[in-house]
């Protein structure tokens, strides 16, 4: 390339970046087209090349227009050579001015074939579209080979091409009602950016979570705000810019979140096992205490009872399994206002039948006739044969009275206290135990307002011990 001068007029406008942080903006684009020009010579040759815009963006048609002058030559064929991002658009090829069909394209270049005179300038142009794959903010060459009197390969000569990082924008779409405790979406639409890239969600200053962009540039978080998150905030969503797009930054939208219903813990609490067609209990215990709401008792999906929490938060189901087999206990607390629905822990009762050599037993349930109302007494029952296994539960009617004692050396006992006076069914069930079959037993007390002569009156505890030889 000897003789060749080089004198190169490039205007490169740099994109313009958006400052970090949270304020509500849209990514900065580019100046105006700016074209950008390489003139050298070869030879006898005077060559001009132009770009119509050296800072191009994704999607922008660009025009390459290369003009050859020279002393009495003759051009027979001229390749335009681009970055290989950039694809032709058929039927664009020029040569002064007027259509020409191309002998071939191929990978970076475009060839028109001929025979020109070129002691008169001759002009030719391409178009070509500004692909999305293109690098950003880096300095791509084009250039421009012919061939005829004076050939000459200038495939790297330039214009240089910068392509611009797109321009984004950011919007978050309406937010709604917010609450504690309680699932929203929050979602985000970007104009400039690529499926997969990243979109974050803040409360404030605090980032919330995150998520990717869709075909469609649509990003999406699951957020469930905790009590701690209530107040008056700004939600914002960034798309964070990469390799190939400006950052942006969605308007904020002002949100009140609502402090929630406060998260409850439920734990259930059955036996390990239990013979079939015997009483069981299945109680739940639900933190902190309610004072109101109900709890579901489930068997796998099935509902076997829903019973009242009462004011220490416990709600207990007296069932009676008929068939043999492992059964899934869960106990789901169903809400109650200002507090939020919970599931247990599942637990497995192993409900079978008695063994061959399992022995009948007989309960005897011990407790005083008469009590005072407020005043603890002793619940005391035996079982015989002596069992040293199982579990025995008292109940007034259908109604659990505390939980189930544990049977030792064949007596089962525990305190109680009646909060009401009247007359009041008490019963005992023996769970049974690997040799022995469940037994149960029943009697009567009557509570009174007054104090019970021999218990010293008022509230107290009642030891009934001399009764049974204790």
């Amino acid at each position: 390339m000897s003789g060749m001068s080089g004198r190169r007029a490039i205007a490169l406008a740099s994109a313009v970046g958006v400052a970090a942080g949270f304020v509500a903006v849209v990514s900065t684009g580019v100046a105006a087209a700016e074209p950008a020009t390489v003139s050298w010579t070869n030879g006898g040759d005077s060559l001009t090349r132009t770009v119509s815009n050296a800072t191009p963006a994704e999607g922008e048609i660009l025009t390459a227009v290369t003009t050859i002058t020279g002393a009495g030559s003759t051009v027979n064929w001229v390749e335009d050579v681009r970055p290989t991002c950039l694809t032709y658009l058929q039927n664009t090829a020029k040569v002064n001015g007027l259509p020409v069909a191309v002998s071939s394209v191929g990978a970076g270049l475009v060839r028109v074939s001929g025979a020109w005179d070129a002691t008169a300038t001759q002009t030719f142009e391409f178009q070509y579209s500004v692909g999305a794959n293109c690098v950003r903010e880096i300095a791509q060459n084009t250039g421009v080979a012919y061939g005829g009197t004076t050939p000459g390969e200038f495939r790297g000569q330039g214009p240089a091409l910068n392509v611009a990082k797109n321009v984004t924008t950011t919007e978050l779409k309406p937010v709604g009602a917010l609450k504690g405790g309680v699932k929203s979406t929050l979602t985000a639409n970007v104009l400039g950016g690529r499926t997969g890239d990243l979109v974050k969600f803040y409360r404030g200053p605090d980032e919330v979570g995150s998520g990717a962009l869709n075909s469609t540039g649509t990003a999406t978080f699951a957020w469930t705000p905790s009590n701690v998150d209530a107040g008056t905030f700004d939600i914002t969503a960034k798309y964070l810019g990469t390799p190939y797009a400006l950052e942006s930054v969605s308007p904020a939208q002002t949100v009140t979140i609502e402090a929630g219903d406060q998260s409850t813990q439920t734990t259930l609490s059955v036996p390990a096992t239990s013979l079939i067609n015997t009483d069981v209990v299945l109680e739940a215990q639900v933190e902190p205490a309610p004072g109101a709401g109900t709890v579901s008792f489930k068997s796998g999906a099935t509902v076997l009872g829903t019973v009242d929490v009462d004011a220490t938060g416990k709600a207990g189901l007296v069932q009676n399994f008929n068939v043999t087999g492992d059964k899934v206990i869960t106990a789901v607390f169903n809400g109650a206002p200002g507090f939020a629905v919970s599931t247990s822990a599942a637990r497995t009762i192993k409900v079978s039948e008695p063994g061959a050599t399992d022995v009948a037993t007989t309960l005897t349930l011990n407790i005083p006739a008469l009590a005072q109302k407020g005043v603890f007494l002793f619940l005391r029952s035996n079982v015989a044969p002596t069992a040293s296994a199982g579990t025995v539960q008292y109940f007034s009617g259908s109604e659990p009275l505390g939980n189930p004692v544990a049977v030792k050396n064949g007596l089962a006992q525990q305190s109680y206290v009646f909060n009401a006076s009247g007359i009041f069914d008490v019963r005992a069930v023996y769970s049974g135990a690997p040799g022995f079959l469940p037994s149960e037993s029943t009697t009567t007390i009557t509570v009174t307002d007054e104090p019970v002569p021999g218990t010293g009156g008022g509230t107290g505890s009642l030891d009934l011990g001399g009764l049974f030889g204790q």
